[in-house]
């Protein structure tokens, strides 16, 4: 079974693509089983999540800002862009391609 700590990366930033409300309820249900939380220590069911989250290398989640939001459309081989809807369901190309 595929998880989201199976995700962490030391070498390159970790973006997950949640594209609708269903994949958001997924990715939040799944961090609450894996203790994956907000680096502040607040937990995915106190907060909901945003259509592209990052997860960290220490196994927390954070939004993306303005900035990151850049880096996720702009990031060419530093980073690792994941269609989570595609993950959960064991596809083979849930890697999002540098140039979409």
């Amino acid at each position: 079974m595929r998880t989201i700590r199976n995700l962490i990366s030391t070498e390159k930033k970790v973006y997950i693509l949640l594209k609708d409300q269903a994949t958001q309820y997924r990715f939040m249900s799944d961090a609450l089983r894996e203790g994956i939380g907000y680096g502040d220590g607040v937990s995915v069911a106190d907060r909901p999540v945003e259509d592209i989250m990052a997860l960290q290398p220490n196994g927390t989640i954070c939004f993306l800002g303005w900035a990151g939001h850049m880096c996720y459309h702009v990031s060419k081989n530093t980073a690792f862009r994941i269609d989570y809807d595609k993950y959960t369901t064991g596809a083979e190309d849930y890697f999002i391609p540098d140039n979409l």
